[in-house]
């Protein structure tokens, strides 16, 4: 099993989350920065804004979040405004901590962007452009406003924060790497991993399927597992709708006998867990050659 196949499973079943998490997030970023922007437009009204620009943020942030309600090409649309949006605040908050020549107030909103991005973006190149990017307006428009202990703090501050992130950042690459080894390790073994989403539909079937059982991955995926001669191989369907919250201890550790699709019967014995996006996922070991000996 090669690389590949473990970074589907860490990307495309541990790490996805489901719509409503996403819509979450965009509606407290919507409603935090409209309370920022009142905020601020009140207890700080020293400070420059751009406001035009600061309510079409907010704009955007609304009709993100209206988007992800409609299923029209959503897969293909969502990322495409997540991405316009984040750009947009980016900016923006750039061009607001130059406009407020490095106020502390003004910094602290890039770093708290800055924050965000640490846990978004999965790549440490697009951070680096993110930061040579911030890093050089910053330079030029603090070497351009002249020196000022203010204005040196709320410089120091943004590096030392982007600094800090960077590690952070680095620290989670580094254990979503380790575990796509570890999946990887795993799948050479020919184990069987299944994974179903709180509805019970099957989203994910490891490609060791099909040596195991004669089936591919995808002939399984969505109600296939359930409506084959399979759906008495693994936990039933009514534990995943019943049990959202965590998994009965009774399941946690099973054995069941399948039939494969050339009629022969197997013995997996299962290991039951839940995904922090609240998914079943079950790790199917063949222990047939143990209960024929």
């Amino acid at each position: 099993m090669n690389q590949g196949l473990g970074t589907t499973f860490v990307t495309k079943v541990l790490l996805r989350q489901p719509i409503s998490s996403f819509r979450l997030v965009i509606a407290l970023f919507t409603v935090t920065s409209a309370v920022t922007k009142l905020l601020y437009d009140r207890f700080l009204p020293e400070l420059y804004d751009y406001n035009m620009m600061r309510w079409t943020i907010i704009s955007l942030g609304a009709l993100l979040f209206a988007s992800t309600l409609m299923r029209f090409k959503r897969r293909i649309i969502v990322p495409l405004f997540s991405l316009l949006l984040y750009l947009a605040t980016l900016l923006y908050v750039i061009a607001f901590v130059i406009a407020n020549r490095f106020d502390p107030y003004a910094v602290t909103i890039l770093i708290l962007v800055y924050g965000a991005s640490s846990v978004v973006i999965n790549s440490l190149f697009y951070y680096g452009i993110q930061c040579v990017i911030t890093l050089l307006a910053c330079a030029i428009a603090y070497l351009n406003s002249g020196p000022g202990n203010e204005n040196l703090i709320g410089f120091l501050n943004l590096l030392i924060a982007m600094g800090v992130f960077g590690i952070v950042m680095t620290v989670r690459l580094k254990l979503i790497s380790g575990i796509k080894n570890s999946y990887s390790s795993l799948e050479k073994l020919n184990v069987l991993s299944i994974v179903a989403n709180k509805s019970g539909e099957i989203v994910f079937v490891s490609p060791s399927i099909k040596p195991l059982l004669g089936y591919t991955p995808n002939e399984l995926l969505k109600d296939g597992w359930w409506i084959s001669n399979l759906r008495e191989g693994w936990i039933s369907r009514d534990y995943i709708l019943n049990y959202p919250g965590g998994v009965p201890g009774e399941i946690a550790s099973i054995e069941c006998s399948l039939l494969t699709k050339d009629g022969k019967k197997l013995w997996l014995n299962w290991t039951n867990s839940m995904l922090p996006n609240g998914n079943y996922l079950g790790v199917g070991f063949d222990v047939t050659k143990y209960k024929n000996s």
